[in-house]
């Protein structure tokens, strides 16, 4: 886990030219963008998986032909895919958060792409065809959201304390 760079205070007071202030005659760009553009575009992010779920739905749904099983067996798939619905509620959540917060870009999309998978990958299940396909690639988005999680700089230097 690597260490924070030095502040760049430290640098002024060095006198690294490449830290030094910037010509007053510079546009200044706002530090704390404005609270509607953080929320139009944290929106816009959670709504990337929202979207490839209902997409793979729908063409699960209309592509593919409804598998000949026993009603109660289609009443216990359709209630595991909830209960992982349920669970892709909560990483969405921690992502929703964690987009509140100073992100770079690719970062954001890495954490979306991962969701989008899993999101995807439900709609894929609720429609009953290739099943054991639809929950690795459900799982294979989770693991992913917990890799780039551990490359995330916010996240990376958090260490458990036991009193």
């Amino acid at each position: 886990m690597g260490a924070l760079p030095p502040p760049v205070e430290m640098f002024r007071a060095e006198g690294d030219p490449a830290h030094a202030d910037p010509p007053s005659d510079a546009p200044r760009v706002s530090d704390n963008p404005a609270v509607v553009e953080i929320w139009t575009l944290r929106l816009r992010l959670i709504l990337t998986p929202a979207l490839a779920g209902a997409v793979a739905l729908a063409i699960t749904l209309a592509l593919v032909p409804a598998p000949r099983m026993a009603p109660e067996l289609v009443r216990l798939l359709h209630s595991m895919v909830l209960i992982k619905g349920l669970i892709a509620v909560g990483a969405a959540a921690l992502v929703y958060w964690r987009l509140g917060r100073p992100l770079r870009s690719r970062l954001a999309w890495k954490y979306i792409a991962c969701l989008a998978l899993s999101a995807a990958a439900l709609g894929w299940l609720w429609g009953l065809s290739w099943v054991p396909v639809g929950g690795a690639l459900y799982w294979a988005g989770l693991i992913g959201l917990l890799l780039v999680a551990r490359r995330d700089p916010l996240l990376a230097d958090v260490t458990c304390r036991s009193e």
